[in-house]
């Protein structure tokens, strides 16, 4: 997620990773800390966006366009950083 948020660099593109741990900002700090893991976050400790989105479990992610329309629902790991990924959302992009 953080080499495909940094291979978009200065494109129309941002990676948001979102927490529902009951340790709010402090149990993400943390773990961005131990981790390395740098990309921008919010805290959904009371799970409203999660509710919000219909979120089924973690990991989820949510490919949003400019619009704030849901264009992808991807449950699960994946390889953010495949040549298809990028692909993908260079041409999303540029729309």
């Amino acid at each position: 997620m953080m080499r495909l948020n940094q291979t978009m660099s200065g494109k129309p593109f941002q990676m948001l990773a979102v927490s529902i741990d009951d340790g709010g900002r402090t149990a993400v700090t943390e773990f961005f800390s131990r981790t390395g893991f740098k990309l921008p976050a919010l805290n959904d400790t009371d799970q409203s966006v999660g509710k919000m989105y219909g979120i089924t479990g973690v990991p989820e992610t949510f490919v949003i366009d400019k619009k704030g329309v849901i264009l992808k629902k991807v449950v699960g790991g994946m390889d953010w950083n495949s040549p298809e990924s990028i692909d993908y959302f260079t041409k999303l992009a540029a729309q």
